[in-house]
């Protein structure tokens, strides 16, 4: 779960606030469906993909180093970071102010 992955876990009152809050900002209906299929899980990752087609690998596809877990997709991978940095730049440079970034 959440507190093992993460170190802290998330109560539901918590989650229906962040999913109305998220769902509220933007009126694009495929931003919607990521957001859904993101807070949901519905995203399969390689080690899921390799469990289900035993011919499938399971590393991860950006870096290709380790197993590509849900919680590595998109919360360890390096090369996913450096991207994710890029984009981090990029608006504070368009917007012109600093944006925290953890």
């Amino acid at each position: 779960g959440l507190r093992e992955k993460f170190g802290y876990g998330i109560d539901l009152g918590k989650w229906q606030k962040l999913w109305s809050q998220n769902y509220k900002m933007t009126m694009s209906t495929a931003y919607k469906e990521n957001l859904y299929k993101m807070f949901y899980r519905w995203h399969l990752p390689p080690t899921r993909i390799a469990r289900m087609f035993k011919n499938k690998s399971d590393k991860c596809w950006k870096c290709h180093q380790i197993p590509g877990s849900y919680y590595h997709m998109w919360g360890t991978c390096s090369d996913a970071k450096r991207y994710w940095t890029k984009i981090h730049t990029w608006l504070g440079k368009m917007i012109k102010q600093h944006i925290d970034f953890k």
